[in-house]
């Protein structure tokens, strides 16, 4: 070989990334090509593998491209030591398992001939290295054999949230790790609930990164810094007001949200629930509780004994505060004797201060009693469910009458202020978006609830077939007033200009819910 050629052959060895180029991968279109284009979340995943850090773990949505890199990364590092250094890598399943090897055979199979290993064996999943020694080993996690007959320095965990009997197989493969210069572990994983092995390495590494551990990297892919998931808008369409709501928080593009909105409700949609475990936005999303009771009821029972009665239609709890604002929320009903329409009231800094709740006298008596309740509370402003052919339309009517300030909608990316109604609609994914705030505002103690009907309410909300709702048996009308109240709690402006003490000595004076107040 040119000597020339020769040394900048070997020169490769000093640059991971240039070399890591110059590897080919099967693109999602089929294509062999070279590893040069990247996406932006593999060159922040490889910066991550290069770094000091022993421990590299990733929370991350599917199908980012984690895995090939974290492949590719460890296939340079193999490749060009000197030492006999062993990589395991284990997978949750054997396609998976497959996968990767195949990726790892590829990147040597397709070098240039100056620069592929001569003798290099691949067999039974293994790649070895002859003359150095070094290899890969791919196995299936819960497989039957989790790499005891070899020594490992480094490990390739892939969707570690997804291996069966995962503390088990964690403990033996880990068992035959060594520590040294070559010690490297990498976690990579979608998200699959709470309580599991995954979100225990999560939860360990956010500690670790609080305390400055340069031993530990963590890092958390959102999906919606992926190029790749977004999709062109058709004429007509809109977002359903739960989007709205997302793409505000969170600056996502029409274009992202057309795509979520596929993926949750498409010919081939995952769902709502599925979605938020394996495309999260947030970290908390991957580790929602989906089953079971949607609220701390540990929490919810030492309230329950320290609550009085809540036997009449209006429970007063607080007496209006001078510059305090106030945001009041109505699940309405048409009061025949079925459901309760309920209105909640909540003042700017959590705290549960009325409810006024009927289910006789019809809807038009109730609205007039909840228009007075919110003057009575410095003008509170109103969030009213409005669905189309429902009572929340005559609720509308009669707080915009009184001139009571109205929830408004933000504007999502795209789409006119003019479109944005001053009501809330209810659908799934509303009502979901909605709870899920609720219930990280109630299990972490954020609000002051007074409301013994309210709270036992709380106490028996339930998913129940893709749906949140009260259990068989219990309604969820103060539930759903209090998750609108609390929604339309965010928006308030911090204080309102006080009322003139001669005037509110007046109201006091004639207002009739004073009479209620404790």
């Amino acid at each position: 070989m040119d000597p020339r050629l020769q040394k900048r052959v070997l020169s490769l060895g000093d640059d991971p990334c240039e070399f890591i180029s110059r590897l080919k991968i099967i693109d999602e279109k089929g294509q062999d090509r070279f590893f040069d284009s990247p996406f932006a979340e593999q060159v922040s995943a490889m910066s991550d593998f290069m770094s000091p850090a022993e421990t590299v773990v990733h929370y991350k949505p599917r199908q980012i491209g984690d895995s090939t890199v974290a492949a590719a990364y460890n296939f340079d590092y193999l490749y060009w030591t000197r030492d006999p250094v062993r990589c395991l890598v284990v997978a949750h399943d054997y396609e998976a398992t497959t996968s990767i090897f195949e990726k790892l055979k590829h990147y040597h199979d397709s070098l240039p001939t100056l620069l592929r290993r001569e003798g290099a064996k691949s067999n039974r999943k293994e790649l070895i290295f002859p003359d150095t020694k070094a290899g890969f080993r791919c196995l299936t996690a819960g497989g039957r054999s989790e790499g005891r007959a070899w020594t490992y320095q480094r490990l390739h965990a892939d969707e570690l949230a997804y291996w069966p009997n995962a503390e088990d197989v964690w403990a033996s493969v880990t068992s035959t790790m060594h520590p040294g210069p070559h010690r490297k572990v990498i976690i990579l994983s979608t998200a699959n609930g709470p309580g599991n092995l995954f979100h225990s390495k999560v939860m360990s590494a956010l500690e670790a990164q609080r305390r400055g551990d340069e031993n530990v990297r963590f890092r958390f892919f959102k999906w919606s810094d992926h190029v790749a998931y977004a999709r062109a808008v058709p004429e007509g369409w809109e977002p359903e007001q739960d989007e709205y709501e997302l793409s505000r928080q969170h600056g996502l593009s029409l274009e992202q949200i057309y795509w979520r909105h596929q993926k949750i409700h498409g010919v081939e949609g995952v769902g709502i629930h599925r979605f938020r475990r394996e495309y999260p936005l947030t970290i908390e999303d991957g580790f929602a509780i989906f089953d079971g009771s949607w609220f701390d009821t540990d929490y919810l029972n030492e309230l329950l004994s320290s609550l009085g009665p809540s036997n009449t239609e209006l429970r007063v709890y607080e007496r209006p505060k001078t510059g305090m604002t106030y945001a009041m929320g109505v699940d309405p009903s048409w009061c025949n004797g079925g459901d309760h329409a309920v209105a909640q009231v909540l003042s700017r800094d959590g705290r549960q201060v009325a409810t006024l709740s009927c289910n006789t006298g019809g809807e038009l008596l109730f609205f007039q009693k909840a228009t007075e309740l919110a003057r009575h509370f410095n003008k509170a402003k109103v969030l009213v469910e409005g669905n189309p052919g429902g009572a929340g339309v005559v609720g509308i009517r009669e707080f915009r009458k009184a001139g009571l300030p109205m929830w408004i909608r933000p504007a999502a990316p795209g789409v006119k202020a003019s479109k944005t109604p001053k009501y809330w609609t209810t659908t799934r994914g509303s009502k979901e978006q909605g709870y899920a705030h609720l219930r990280q505002m109630v299990n972490g103690d954020a609000l002051t609830l007074n409301d013994l009907a309210t709270v036992q309410e709380l106490m028996h909300i339930r998913e129940v077939s893709g749906r949140i709702e009260g259990q068989d048996g219990y309604h969820d009308d103060h539930s759903d007033a209090l998750m609108l109240a609390e929604w339309n709690r965010r928006t308030l402006p911090r204080a309102e200009a006080p009322l003139r003490r001669s005037r509110r000595r007046y109201q006091a004076r004639r207002n009739p819910f004073l009479a209620n107040s404790r």
